[in-house]
């Protein structure tokens, strides 16, 4: 029960690592403008996607530390799982 629990932990954990990469394809693909207040011209590619996991990283940082966390939890109670 520990080992499906502490699967569960990680893939919950990956989530909010993942989530970054897929909103930067996403902008990548259909165009960011940032915060814009005004309106503004949309642009694409590399920079709409390293522009976009930046203001991800530094508006959501702290699901990044949940994340790491349940991630390591989830570790943790596979290792004890495979001890006993």
């Amino acid at each position: 029960m520990k080992k499906v629990i502490g699967i569960i932990l990680i893939i919950i954990g990956a989530i909010p690592l993942i989530l970054p990469i897929i909103t930067g394809i996403y902008s990548a693909i259909n165009g960011y403008s940032g915060l814009c207040l005004w309106p503004c011209t949309n642009y694409y590619g590399f920079t709409a996607f390293i522009d976009s996991v930046f203001i991800y990283s530094v508006l959501l940082w702290p699901t990044y530390i949940i994340g790491i966390v349940l991630i390591v939890v989830g570790i943790i109670l596979i290792k004890k799982y495979k001890r006993k």
